[in-house]
């Protein structure tokens, strides 16, 4: 099986229709985005907590409505991620331009990524210094823990397949206001040539605030309340996080 049909039969093997039911509904978050400081429109983010017998899964969905320079931009992402690894996929219409960025990530790290656009289509693979973390990792609870790491960061925008490098602090420990509410945040801090990106982390593991390099200047996403408390649900058991796939295959 080619590559681009192996990683698409993986990617929609995770999609969201996996899980058997929800006991509770999901949560859901919603961000202003805001580009150099001037709205541009919002992100909804919709996550799933689903136990498992070897740890817990969770299901991502971002959808991302904007108007950048008179234009409409739309952007569909999906993934899942455990113990076990993260998978994401994005669908961008940017003005009519359509496109998608795929990403497998591998055991060892780093990331298997396709992106599909009207020059074609690109596959690349990334080691772990390369692509260490996702912009979709960045709205998972479970991964924002890695940014705790610091050192190096290399992020790849589930938007654009494009990679942000930058030198990461240790984080701080603050506070924010959400809605009148002060929140106590972890900020992190990555500086690099393209300049300082800030992801503010609550004590959930959740993102309520960042600035990062995106659509030719600096979008800064800001929840617009308290992230809600965390839902649980029932999902089937999955033997393996990429059926079918392994690091060979690819």
């Amino acid at each position: 099986m080619p590559l681009q049909a192996a990683l698409l039969t993986s990617l929609l093997a995770l999609a969201p229709a996996a899980w058997a039911g929800d006991a509770l509904p999901p949560s859901t978050l919603t961000y202003d985005l805001a580009l150099d400081g001037k709205p541009i429109g919002t992100r909804e983010l919709t996550i799933r907590y689903l136990p498992r017998e070897d740890g817990e899964r969770r299901v991502l969905e971002s959808y991302t409505q904007a108007t950048v320079l008179g234009q409409p931009l739309v952007c569909r992402s999906s993934g899942q991620s455990s113990a076990r690894g993260a998978t994401f996929t994005s669908s961008i219409d940017q003005a009519g331009a359509l496109s998608q960025v795929q990403g497998i990530e591998l055991p060892g790290g780093g990331w298997r990524l396709i992106v599909e656009d009207g020059a074609g289509v690109r596959e690349t693979t990334l080691g772990r210094a390369q692509a260490r973390l996702t912009s979709l990792d960045l709205l998972d609870p479970g991964r924002t823990a890695l940014l705790a790491d610091g050192g190096e960061l290399t992020l790849v925008l589930v938007e654009t397949g494009d990679i942000l490098t930058g030198t990461l602090d240790a984080g701080a420990i603050g506070t924010t206001k959400l809605a009148g509410q002060k929140v106590t945040v972890t900020r992190y801090t990555a500086t690099g040539a393209a300049g300082t990106a800030k992801f503010d982390i609550d004590e959930s593991g959740l993102l309520v605030k960042s600035e990062l390099r995106w659509l030719g200047g600096t979008v800064t996403a800001t929840a617009r309340a308290v992230p809600p408390p965390r839902s649980y649900g029932v999902i089937e058991t999955i033997d393996t996080l990429s059926p079918g796939i392994s690091e060979d295959s690819l």
